[in-house]
């Protein structure tokens, strides 16, 4: 019988660091990818959104020798500001689609997603095979797309995205006995560039509209003037 998604999670939780300590050279990492240039890295502007796939390498070893699910959260590296947002989680097409958690959105990463009433989000974006499917062997799997929105009044600077390690939410794979493998970090890098002075001098500011329509009715004045004493 298959435990409850909720008490599997809290079991594996205490079987990471003995797992870890196991003879064996199992091993497994995320694997980030916008499609777009370097893989797990991007250039955005302030109010756009980006979406990346995030797969996971598994190689079995010792104790860990199949791969039945995983649990992760991420987080925002930086603390002085906090622009991101998790707007969607996609597993189409991933074989892990017994999720761990339903989701509301937007999920505020201050640092780690946070519910959009403000309230702490214990619950993660992982998931297990489906049941009755059979463990997976050494590969590299599509786990989901995360599509990430960026606040429009987010500060110009470099970001960086990754997957927790530490805490009650450390980032973990599991095989279908419960023994679970710590996932280690992942960085997902981000630069937010501001408006250029070129886009910045392309749309007059607000204050200097009024002085712009004065000096076009100043030179028709003068124009008018000057055909009047022709």
């Amino acid at each position: 019988m298959r435990m409850n998604k909720l008490l599997t999670t809290m079991a594996i939780t205490g079987f990471i660091c003995f797992a870890a300590m196991q003879a064996g050279a199992q091993s497994t990492k995320f694997i980030y990818n916008d499609g777009k240039g370097a893989p797990a890295s991007g250039t955005y502007t302030p109010g756009s959104s980006f979406t990346f796939s995030i797969s996971l390498f598994f190689k079995p070893g010792g104790s860990v020798n199949n791969l039945a699910g995983l649990s992760y959260w991420m987080q925002q590296n930086e603390t002085s500001t906090f622009p991101f947002s998790i707007t969607l989680r996609d597993v189409t097409g991933s074989p892990f689609t017994d999720l761990q958690s339903n989701l509301s959105y937007p999920q505020v990463m201050d640092p780690i997603n946070r519910n959009a009433d403000g309230t702490i989000n214990f619950t993660d974006l992982g998931a297990l095979l489906p049941t009755g499917s059979n463990p997976l062997g050494r590969g590299t799997y599509f786990v989901a797309e995360l599509t990430i929105a960026i606040s429009p009044t987010a500060p110009a600077g470099n970001y960086t995205l990754q997957n927790v390690i530490t805490g009650g939410r450390t980032s973990f794979m599991f095989n279908s006995m419960g023994t679970g493998l710590a996932i280690p970090a992942s960085i997902y890098s981000i630069r937010i560039k501001g408006r250029s002075p070129v886009e910045l001098s392309a749309v007059p500011e607000p204050a200097t509209l009024p002085l712009l329509g004065i000096g076009l009715a100043g030179m028709a004045f003068l124009m008018l003037r000057r055909r009047g004493n022709c």
